[in-house]
């Protein structure tokens, strides 16, 4: 599951927008855990609904077209508790709200994980299966981590005003980055993107001179991190549901992973 996550969060960091990193999340991630369909709903917190915008598995030409209302149906549902939701068979559930559009209604098995920035839901991630039975957790936990990765590019896009484009038009438009004066007057400088993902992949190659040392300066790097999750973990055991704990878990497995340490 480790090289798996690592393999779809390296495709998702080098997509060119967001409508790709959508497509690409569902697709590598269906494919991953064998699930029947597998979508994205984005939430559209001004008119308060849900916005059908990648499948696999569903109609496609329902993208962009269906819409599930703020808190109603299981989308809803996870949405409004902020919480993955698994349930064994989705027509039974009293949230269910059925979407003919979609051609989902031939589906039972539900896992639904919102995608969360800072607390807030920007968007839901779910799983489909033809037959009854609840997703295992160890799949919950890896769709969960996925969804958190998700989140920094939904949110990127919407800094950057891809989102609001995608919401108005169905595809992405120019990003456009309005600035506010701080003075009245004329200034010329170098412009500085306080918002600029990490990306392992623009880091140069430069050959190193202490073998050694460097490898030495790296474990204890991934040591401090390990120690900052397990206190973070520590520190919000009380205040957080057992999804999002387990991903501090899902963190530390891929810092622990022998292939990252050498």
């Amino acid at each position: 599951m480790l090289e798996t996550l690592h393999r779809i969060i390296q495709k998702v960091n080098a997509c060119q927008d967001l409508g790709e990193a959508l497509d690409t999340i569902v697709h590598m991630l269906q494919e991953s855990v064998q699930a029947d369909v597998c979508s994205v709903y984005l939430t559209d917190f001004e008119t308060h609904r849900h916005v059908l915008r990648a499948t696999v598995g569903l109609n496609k030409e329902a993208i962009g077209k269906v819409y599930l209302p703020m808190h109603r149906g299981l989308v809803g549902l996870v949405c409004e508790r902020a919480e993955a939701i698994n349930v064994e068979d989705a027509h039974s559930h009293k949230n269910y709200l059925a979407t003919v559009e979609t051609g989902e209604t031939s589906y039972h098995g539900f896992l639904g994980a919102p995608i969360l920035q800072q607390s807030k839901v920007l968007g839901v991630l779910v799983i489909r299966n033809r037959k009854p039975g609840k997703i295992d957790d160890e799949v919950v936990t890896f769709v969960l981590t996925l969804a958190a990765q998700l989140a920094g590019a939904i949110a990127q896009a919407g800094a950057s005003g891809e989102l609001a484009a995608i919401r108005e038009n169905g595809v992405p438009g120019n990003r456009f980055l309005q600035g506010r004066a701080s003075s009245s007057g004329i200034a010329m400088g170098t412009a500085f993107v306080t918002s600029l993902p990490a990306d392992l992949e623009t880091v140069p190659d430069r050959m190193t001179h202490d073998r050694a040392l460097d490898q030495q300066q790296l474990r204890e790097a991934i040591q401090a991190v390990q120690h900052e999750l397990r206190r973070l973990k520590r520190k919000l055991s009380n205040d957080l549901p057992d999804e999002d704990r387990a991903l501090f878990d899902a963190w530390l497995m891929i810092l622990s992973e022998d292939a990252l340490t050498g």
